[in-house]
């Protein structure tokens, strides 16, 4: 499934008034426009699944990889992503910024790593100090003074083979996170090579004029026009769909078990 006319109008019209601003730090750039990564997964074929009046979004992947993203307005898991077949899923705050959720989706879709050194070697290599703790675990921070916190930790003491990844933005003068993701499962490492990717880079983000939810943001003129900002998104989710086009003629087809329907209890009629 593409992007509909309506869709590309609809966004068309809803930029055409907001000058581009250079937001940074990025993390702290607030949320964004959500359509940076839903439109990404529509031009990849995801499709819209969820029921109308439905104040969520829900958007499935295509028949070979049948992953789920539900945007939900009302949940402190603003974003919520679950693999087809269950073994991970994934959940950002409102306040992550959409740029570094879709450095998760964008390789979830288009499949190949980039970076391919891990993300912790990713964070090392951008100033970040990494601590390796003797029960296997680890944490690592951005530098000072706009700080993100990663830590990879144990589910439960018991089990350290089950491990969850913890990342939030913490204020420069303390007090509750900007923001908080988590990540559990057996997460495929080039998606968290994606997600450190968008985590460590220092480059602005663009955003409407006064468009800010953070106070530790700062904006500068981005040289834009509003109508550049715009062909600039719909190239990048153009290319995005692209490259995972490419990606699904050219892995082995996977046919995912339909739903199984359980059989009715013998003592009730089904007349």
């Amino acid at each position: 499934m593409a992007l509909s006319p309506a869709q590309r109008a609809s966004y068309i019209a809803d930029r055409s008034s907001k000058i581009p601003f250079l937001t940074a730090p990025r993390h702290l750039a607030g949320p964004g426009d959500p359509r940076h990564v839903t439109h990404a997964l529509l031009a990849a074929g995801w499709n819209v699944t969820s029921a109308p009046g439905d104040p969520r979004t829900v958007l499935t992947g295509p028949a070979q990889a049948r992953h789920q993203l539900i945007l939900d307005p009302l949940s402190t898991s603003y974003w919520q992503i679950e693999s087809a077949d269950w073994s991970w899923c994934a959940s950002f705050g409102r306040m992550v910024p959409a740029e570094i959720v879709a450095g998760f989706t964008d390789h979830l879709i288009a499949g190949t790593p980039r970076s391919g050194i891990g993300p912790w070697r990713q964070m090392e290599k951008a100033g970040w100090s990494v601590e390796q703790r003797p029960d296997g675990t680890r944490e690592a921070r951005s530098p000072a003074p706009h700080q993100i916190r990663a830590e990879l930790a144990k589910v439960y003491e018991e089990n350290p083979e089950q491990t969850v990844w913890r990342i939030e933005a913490l204020p420069e003068y303390g007090g509750a996170p900007a923001w908080r993701m988590w990540i559990s499962g057996a997460i495929p490492e080039h998606l968290l090579d994606g997600l450190a990717e968008q985590l460590v880079t220092t480059a602005p983000v663009v955003r409407g004029m006064y468009d800010l939810e953070s106070h530790g943001a700062r904006q500068e003129p981005s040289g834009l026009t509003p109508e550049q900002a715009v062909e600039a998104h719909f190239a990048r989710v153009d290319a995005v769909g692209r490259r995972a086009r490419a990606h699904r003629r050219t892995r082995p087809a996977v046919s995912l078990p339909a739903p199984t329907v359980p059989s009715a209890p013998a003592s009730v009629s089904l007349r």
